[in-house]
């Protein structure tokens, strides 16, 4: 995922930022509506991975200070709300980032998130004021707070990138991946994992400190058939698919791979959209209205910005290539029966998924 530079703050985790109690006016406990992409609202999703702080849900695209729209996050939720999406777990990549995330997590029932430094701002940890102990002591400040409410549901997003180490070296970025399993065993918390092209220092580290942390989920995976293996090898880690996961014909034999019993989904939004040249786009059957930036209308998603609702899209290539996979010489059968018997695996896939992610992030509450 991409940062933007700009953050949106709080002065302290425990105080409600007015800004967002001004402009969230989703109800707390507002019903789903009927859907507007399927037929039917069996469905039902948990996305583990939403960067719902970032500019453009406040109409600020590419770092700039031009706004193109209001800010249109409630839309974007109840568009959520409306596609089957029952929880949203917030992603966090530093300690500001928490403090904001907390935030507004709590403006709405449905709305987690976790707590933690992406590898690429963990240079954060050594220019901090206090010194990185002193990081390490607010970031545990922030977790205690959130763990009261059941509001921080896990650890993350944390792990390490060697796709960007223009950001942030190598060496800083493992010693503070590992310093942040401390935060897990605290809190007994599962990881939000983050991994790009550091498979075996990945792997070491998890290996040294499996023994802190309940669970965890290598997220927006997008690596090879080898690394996928000796990522199930560690019996606490799932995988975790978004639009980024799905884009090549490799991506999907790899995804393909992944055991339904080790698989969450998610959307990584405002990236890792499905985009119509990806080979996952041949699997995508919901689709909503889009409009440019420059043209934006409420009811519409504006396009090139991925949100939450299109979680079924991810649920759609995943159940596409999965039926594939499982597909055999069944060419005498109706093609009535067949249909109906890739639905109801279809909606097999999707509780199963579901439950994955309640299981992991959710047992608590």
């Amino acid at each position: 995922m991409v940062f933007s530079t700009a953050l949106i703050t709080s002065k302290s985790s425990h105080l409600l930022p007015s800004a967002f109690s001004r402009s969230f006016r989703v109800p707390p406990n507002a019903a789903i509506q009927p859907n507007t992409m399927h037929q039917t609202n069996i469905l039902t999703f948990i996305d583990i991975g939403a960067n719902l702080l970032d500019l453009m849900f406040k109409g600020n695209y590419n770092g700039s200070d031009k706004s193109h729209h209001p800010p249109d996050l409630d839309n974007v939720l109840q568009r959520s709300f409306d596609a089957g999406v029952q929880k949203i777990i917030i992603t966090s990549g530093n300690l500001e980032e928490a403090k904001s995330a907390l935030a507004l997590a709590r403006t709405h029932e449905r709305l987690f998130t976790t707590l933690g430094v992406h590898p690429t701002r963990c240079s954060e940890f050594e220019t901090y004021p206090e010194g990185p102990d002193g990081y390490l002591a607010a970031l545990k400040e922030v977790l205690a707070d959130g763990t009261r409410d059941g509001k921080i549901v896990a650890i993350g997003e944390c792990g390490l990138d060697y796709d960007r180490l223009h950001f942030c070296d190598a060496e800083t970025q493992k010693r503070y991946f590992e310093a942040q399993f401390e935060l897990a065993k605290d809190a007994n918390l599962p990881m939000f994992l983050h991994l790009r092209a550091a498979a075996d220092d990945f792997l070491d580290i998890v290996h040294r400190r499996v023994d802190d942390f309940p669970a965890g989920v290598v997220h927006s995976f997008d690596g090879t058939a080898s690394e996928l293996e000796s990522i199930l090898k560690i019996e606490k880690l799932d995988i975790g698919l978004n639009g980024c996961s799905l884009k090549t014909e490799e991506n999907l034999s790899v995804a393909k791979l992944v055991p339904v019993e080790r698989l969450h989904f998610e959307t990584d939004a405002p990236w890792c959209d499905i985009r119509p040249t990806h080979a996952g786009a041949a699997w995508v059957k919901s689709k909503l209205a889009t409009k440019d930036k420059k043209k934006y209308e409420a009811g519409c998603l504006v396009k090139g910005r991925n949100e939450p609702c299109n979680i079924r899209q991810v649920f759609e290539v995943v159940a596409g290539i999965k039926a594939r996979e499982n597909q055999g010489s069944d060419a005498a059968e109706k093609k009535e029966e067949k249909e109906e018997g890739k639905e109801a695996v279809a909606e097999e896939l999707c509780r199963a998924v579901y439950n994955n992610s309640l299981s992991m992030f959710f047992s608590k509450r």
